[in-house]
Formats: structure tokens, sequence, C-alpha cells
């Protein structure tokens, strides 16, 4: 006789439904790294501190702030940034309220660099996506949404 679940039928839904999630979007982002690697010899983490420096004033970004974004720690920051900054394609700077902090931005290489794999990457994203029409991804979004992050945030 099989063994009765003591999983109620809704948490079995929530779980079925977390491991699809889980498990697209590992496939997405496995497909981004390769297609990253492929065209720019570069990694998603790499990608992800680039974005995100492009997206942060021009004085920069300080490297904790960074880390806090990235949901990572300050030494994994530190390791993706030390190969970008010896490659010139970011420029660290102390911090000039606080001696102990260092500040990051992109060069104009760096941000010539990031503009040619944005625009890829969004053309990827596009393709994985294109099944979607319009209305699809509006509920995508809207089904995404309704998960209070507060509530994950506090746990």
């Amino acid at each position: 006789m099989p063994n009765k679940s003591s999983i109620s039928p809704k948490n079995q839904d929530a779980l079925r439904s977390w491991l699809k999630l889980l498990n697209t979007s590992n496939q997405i982002r496995k497909t981004l790294q390769s297609k990253l690697m492929a065209s720019y010899g570069t990694s998603l983490s790499r990608f992800d501190v680039m974005a995100n420096l492009y997206r942060a004033p021009e004085k920069g970004v300080r490297l904790s702030d960074l880390s806090k974004k990235l949901m990572v720690s300050n030494g994994n920051v530190t390791q993706v940034m030390a190969p970008l900054i010896r490659e010139g394609l970011v420029v660290r700077t102390p911090c000039p309220d606080d001696a102990r902090a260092a500040m990051a931005c992109l060069t104009k290489e760096g941000i010539s660099l990031f503009e040619k794999m944005a625009a890829d990457h969004a053309q990827w994203v596009g393709e994985i996506f294109a099944p979607f029409s319009e209305g699809e991804h509006q509920q995508l979004m809207n089904l995404l949404g309704t998960i209070d992050h507060r509530k994950i945030n506090q746990e």
C-alpha cells in the first residue's frame, strides 16, 4: 500500500509550482550563461555586476551596496570585480565620505562592452519568451507579483 502524504493538496500544488519555477529559471540561467560565454567569454555573474554598475549613478556605487543589491557576499563581488578592473572595464576608487569603503563604476570601455552584451542579452531573453503573447507576459508578471516578497524575506 503506498504511503499517504501528510502534505495537504494545496501545499503539494505549491511545491510542484515552486519546483517548476525553479527548474525553468535554472534552464533559462544556463542558456543565458552559455550564450554570454560563447559570445563574450564572460559569465552571467560578470554581466549582472556590469548591469548594476551601468545603472548606477555616474560617481559609481559602493561595493557593499552592490553586494546587497546582488544578494551575494562582499567577497563574491570582489572576486567578480577583480578581473573587470584588470581588464580596464571597471575602475575602483575610495569612497569620498568613508575611507573604509570603496566605490566602483564602469569605464568607457566597460560601458561600450556592456551595451553590446545587453542588446544581445535582451534578444536572447526575447527569444526564450517568444511563445508568450503580450497578455501572457502580463499575466505571468501579475501571478509572480502576488507572492508577498516581504513575507519571504522575513523567514
